[in-house]
Order: structure tokens, then C-alpha cells, then sequence
């Protein structure tokens, strides 16, 4: 999986902007630690609009069965991604490190690890090979890149380019780096959020958020 932070639209100072307006005023007119104190009023009292100013851009690679749960996000979000209508993408897929247990307390989520790891890579191995195969086997058949995609694994990787406020990305780490979220999933939306860190425009906010 790869995450690149493409483009960034505002900082904190725009979150303070976006508040300090109700009253006719500017973040200018205040300290830093009087408008450090605001996005934490704003965070710790939902007031969400505020953090629905700032824009963030990324280009995500992820394998489609990660990308179905970050799509789930959508409001204040836009997506668009590589389109297996037009292009053959069929040739890298994200594989599974350590193979874990289905819990025995959630029906969707895991927990330990299967005792027989090399016979489950072995398993996947086979499967991307024969699903690999089959693609190309139909695309010589002459069978359209539209139709022919529908026999390729969930494990295919896909790009994305994800476009969304600071508060759909707040919501869509605080969705996606739970403890009890799928462990692939929570990687990725880790490397997006460690990205955002680096940069350092939205410091306070996340931190009121407790990012």
C-alpha cells in the first residue's frame, strides 16, 4: 500500500477563521494560545463546521477490499479512482503478511494467528496466479477490460485520489484506527494521518481531536 499527501488547503488558522467570522472578528485579533483554545472548544462541543473548511489530497494505493471500507466516508469527501474499464491493472496486489483467526466475539472481525501460515500464502498465491490467467486468457479472447476485471481477487490493488475536508478526514481516523477496525484498513488510514502530521498545518486540531 502507498499514501501520498498531494495537496493541502488551509491550516488551523483557517478552522479559527471559520469560527471567529460569527462574531465579525479574525484569528489576528487573538493570541495563539487564545485561538489554541478555540478548536478545542470547537472539538470538545462538535461544532464541526469549522473543520470542514480545510481541504486534503491524497493518491492512495490500496487493494480493493481496503479501499470498499474507506470509501465508506463519504460525506465531505470525493473520490475517483483507476478505472479497469480503460486500463489493465491486473498485475499487483497487496498479500497478507500473517493470516489471524475469525473472532469468536465479532462476526466480521479477527483475532490471534492461523497456526498454518505457509498453507494459507500458499492458498493465495494460487489463487492470484489462476485469477492473473484467467484475465489474460479472456482479454486474448478478445472479451472486453470491462467484463474481463470481473474475475480478478479483492486483493488487487487500486488507485485512488481522495479528496476531503479536515473533518471528513477526522472522522474517517477516528472510524478507521479503532481498535476493533480491519487491520489492513487501519494501516493505511495511519500512514495518511502520520503524512498530515509531518506537514504540521493541522496540529492543533488534531490534537483536540486526539490524533
Amino acid at each position: 500500500m502507498k499514501v501520498e499527501l498531494l495537496n493541502v488547503f488551509g491550516d488551523d488558522t483557517m478552522v479559527c477563521e471559520a469560527a471567529r467570522v460569527s462574531y465579525s472578528k479574525e484569528a489576528s485579533n487573538y493570541t495563539d494560545e487564545q485561538n489554541v483554545k478555540l478548536i478545542k472548544y470547537l472539538a470538545k462541543h462538535n461544532h464541526w463546521s469549522c473543520f470542514a473548511h480545510p481541504k486534503l489530497q491524497f493518491r492512495l494505493t490500496m487493494p480493493i477490499f481496503v479501499e470498499r471500507q474507506i470509501i465508506k466516508t463519504q460525506a465531505g469527501v470525493e473520490y475517483n479512482s483507476i478505472s479497469g474499464r480503460y486500463v489493465d491493472f491486473s498485475d499487483t496486489y497487496t498479500t497478507i503478511d500473517t493470516w489471524r483467526k475469525q473472532s469468536t466475539d465479532s462476526k466480521q472481525g479477527s483475532e490471534g494467528e492461523v497456526e498454518d501460515q505457509k498453507h494459507c500464502i500458499s492458498i493465495e498465491q494460487e489463487v492470484i496466479e489462476h485469477c492473473k490467467e484467467a484475465y489474460n486468457r479472456l482479454i486474448s479472447l478478445g472479451v472486453s477490460k470491462e467484463q474481463a476485471r470481473t474475475v480478478l481477487p479483492l486483493s488487487l490493488n487500486t488507485t485512488q485520489i481522495w479528496t476531503g475536508s479536515l473533518y471528513a478526514f477526522i472522522r474517517l481516523c477516528k472510524q478507521r484506527l479503532k481498535p476493533d477496525a480491519q487491520a489492513e484498513t487501519r494501516e493505511l488510514v495511519q500512514m495518511m494521518l502520520d503524512q498530515v502530521k509531518e506537514g504540521g498545518h493541522f496540529k492543533h486540531a488534531l490534537e483536540a481531536y486526539e490524533l
